[in-house]
């Protein structure tokens, strides 16, 4: 599957093509009206008030979560990042 990036409003799951996750309602882009969701082996969903901004911020947080949630191994992040630079 190639990545897919989809345009939605958070607080309308009326989309019959579509799973919608759930989203807590305290989290700081929840009273976004629209978010990006983009889509590849990973499902990351940007509130519209961040979207426009320089991507690393979304990056770091993407990684904090996914080495505090035991997807990846902080060691494996610091190797990854040797070898982009």
């Amino acid at each position: 599957m190639l990545v897919r990036i989809l345009y939605q409003n958070p607080h309308d799951n009326s989309d019959s093509d579509n799973f919608y996750i759930s989203i807590p309602k305290d989290w700081s882009g929840a009273s976004d009206d629209e978010v990006t969701v983009i889509i590849d082996d990973v499902c990351v969903v940007v509130p519209q008030t961040i979207a426009g901004a320089t991507g690393e911020l979304i990056v770091l947080r993407l990684l904090e979560a996914m080495i505090d949630g035991d997807i990846i191994d902080a060691g494996d992040v610091q190797k990854a990042v040797e070898h982009i630079l």
